[in-house]
């Protein structure tokens, strides 16, 4: 995958961030505000690691790394958490979360090796 097919994977996965997180606060029983924050936010950390990352600023690789990674770990614990709880649509929309930031983490870091 090149560099900017992966680039336009981050853009992408930010946008579904953004996106999920205003749904969620938009149509969620208790109109969460963190739903809001950290969707729109995470999308934002992402999009700007990945400009970073595509002008080959050093520091990018292993901070958009992290950042992915612990998103996916993040998504993974809050869905054991909430399926846990009986709250399965949440579960259910944080599971997705969490396979949709595994691919784009196992992506980068495939790109990472080339």
């Amino acid at each position: 995958m090149s560099l900017s097919a992966v680039f336009r994977l981050l853009i992408g996965y930010a946008v579904v961030l953004a996106t999920t997180g205003t749904l969620v606060y938009l149509y969620g029983e208790h109109h969460a505000p963190i739903a809001l924050v950290g969707g729109i936010g995470g999308g934002a950390i992402v999009v700007l690691l990945g400009i970073f990352w595509r002008r080959r600023v050093l520091w990018s690789k292993p901070a958009l790394a992290t950042a992915l990674g612990i998103f996916t770990l993040s998504f993974v614990w809050r869905s054991v958490e909430a399926f846990a709880g009986g709250a399965f649509d949440t579960g259910a929309i944080l599971a997705s979360l969490a396979i949709v930031s595994l691919f784009v983490f196992v992506v980068f870091l495939v790109r990472l090796k080339k």
